[in-house]
């Protein structure tokens, strides 16, 4: 019995929900750790505030775009590699 590979393709929507999924892994981690365990320990509580919360959306997204830019790249070269 063969075994069926199934290799991912490199799909603008892939693409998109790679982008989402990094950045809200991103987002939940940087919050635990630095809003939540860093301010706690230095300050006594959690600092959650508007600024605070709009800088991690930001940065959560940059990082989310360079990762989901990753996943489809390397999608991308493995596709053209098994064509040849």
């Amino acid at each position: 019995m063969k075994k069926i590979k199934s290799k991912p393709k490199a799909t603008f929507k892939n693409f998109i929900l790679s982008v989402f999924y990094y950045a809200a892994c991103f987002f939940v981690f940087i919050f635990l750790v630095n809003n939540v365990f860093i301010e706690l320990i230095t300050h006594g509580r959690p600092n959650i505030t508007r600024k605070e919360f709009d800088y991690l959306l930001v940065g959560s997204f940059i990082v989310g775009v360079a990762c989901g830019c990753r996943v489809w790249l390397f999608t991308k070269i493995d596709e053209r590699n098994e064509k040849k």
